[in-house]
């Protein structure tokens, strides 16, 4: 089992905790734990640091000025470049610039420039962070396995896949 699959088990784990048997609960939250505190310290090791913060906010405001918004003021985003597609909720897409694009492309590119010694190490860090997640889970963190007698029906076979590695079959 890798890094990456501890977050995949988490996401698992949180949709059917609150089923099955009072066996399976048990099982289900001694894993949580282990998985949960696991989790913490990969979550450290992408932390972004207060320069980075400051890249992403100047970055934003470039974008706010020059982009799509709502009523709020917000970034609107889409699945597509170019305004098209739907709109995304989650803020992860595609924005659509509507006021002079060339200005924005400008004011971009010179925040890259003046900022790319951290972009770079950013682009590292993100890259070593990846290769941790393909690294074996560390032995010393015990999962307790669950009997597959004790398993509740699950809404998608996937659930069950993706549990495979503490379930004892």
């Amino acid at each position: 089992m890798k890094n990456k699959d501890l977050y995949l088990i988490k996401q698992v784990i949180t949709k059917v905790k609150d089923n099955g048997s009072n066996k399976f609960k048990l099982a289900i939250i001694l894993n949580e734990i282990e998985i949960d505190k696991r989790i913490e310290v990969l979550e450290k090791l992408r932390e972004q640091g207060e320069d980075v913060k400051e890249y992403e906010q100047k970055r934003h405001d470039i974008l706010k000025k020059y982009a799509e918004t709502d009523e709020s003021g917000n970034v609107i985003v889409y699945t597509e470049p170019g305004g098209k597609g739907e709109v995304k909720a989650d803020g992860f897409g595609y924005p659509n610039i509507i006021k002079e694009k060339e200005k924005f492309e400008e004011e971009t590119a010179k925040l890259q420039e003046d900022n790319k010694e951290l972009l770079e190490r950013e682009l590292k860090k993100q890259k070593e962070f990846n290769e941790t997640l393909e690294q074996d889970v560390d032995p010393k963190i015990k999962l307790t396995k669950i009997d597959f007698d004790v398993l509740p029906e699950f809404e998608y076979a996937d659930q069950m896949k993706v549990l495979m590695p503490i379930i004892n079959n």
